[in-house]
């Protein structure tokens, strides 16, 4: 069971308790319709988990002595009991999610050429940015032409697709830069590169995209001499932004689709 699943059975467990809390703030005892609907529910979702074998959670099981003396309702203290378990076993849920979580990012770490290069924790061990899947790198010599280019023609295509976007137009002047730029590269979903005029800062993170293999579109003025023999299925020649934006915004589901397949 993923974290995502495992979230699920969280969020249905919390609904549950939210349940409970509005049934004691509106009635003074527990009546036994309410509680078997509410010991069905935790009791369904720990046969879930249990047979996931992620983690074992005890079912919830009356005693008669739970029961009032008419039989008609359940004593507060058992209420108080279920509760209790239900908190307990989403603490646990929870800590389950962060151990899966800490071993998803160690094995990012490890394999990631560019670990080296994100920020550290106090213990001087590398810290994994989370991945962004709606968030796309996007390189781009600087200055005013460059920026403009950016804001109508790659922009509305981001837009288009409900895209946000981590813009990389500056020299790398320290290793904050050089840092930021890294964890970007590595947790975006893609990467788009603008060639025109081949400027250091653009040219390093391509260098760098390619290096971890992560998903890229290219982009190259049409009166721009084709850099070497690039065979890459996202590679647009563009003579304005318009032409750009028409381009890339039919290109860009389908670089979608692909890295979602191969994902």
């Amino acid at each position: 069971m993923d974290i995502a699943a495992l979230s699920k059975q969280i969020d249905n467990l919390n609904y549950l308790l939210a349940r409970i809390r509005k049934y004691l703030k509106n009635n003074q005892y527990v009546y036994l319709r309410a509680f078997d609907s509410w010991l069905e529910s935790y009791n369904q979702t720990a046969t879930h988990l249990n047979a996931e074998n992620v983690i074992s959670i005890p079912v919830f099981k009356l005693n008669p002595i739970d029961y009032s003396p008419s039989g008609k309702s359940i004593r507060q203290e058992c209420v108080e009991k279920f509760v209790r378990t239900i908190s307990h076993q989403v603490n646990r849920l929870e800590d389950e999610i962060d151990d899966l979580q800490k071993t998803a990012n160690d094995k990012m770490l490890h394999t990631s050429p560019l670990a080296a290069f994100f920020h550290h924790n106090s213990q001087g061990a590398a810290v994994a940015p989370p991945a962004a899947d709606q968030r796309v790198f996007v390189a781009i010599p600087a200055g005013e032409a460059d920026l403009k280019l950016f804001w109508k023609g790659i922009q509305p295509a981001l837009e288009t697709q409900g895209l946000s976007f981590f813009r990389a137009d500056r020299p790398l002047l320290d290793d904050n830069q050089l840092c930021e730029l890294c964890q970007e590269l590595h947790s975006c979903r893609l990467a788009i590169f603008n060639l025109s005029g081949q400027a250091p800062n653009v040219m390093l993170a391509l260098g760098l995209a390619y290096g971890i293999g992560k998903p890229t579109i290219i982009l190259q003025p049409q009166n721009d001499t084709t850099l070497g023999e690039i065979s890459n299925n996202g590679y647009i020649r563009y003579s304005a932004a318009d032409d750009l934006k028409t381009s890339l915004r039919n290109l860009l589901p389908q670089r979608l689709d692909a890295q979602a397949s191969d994902g």
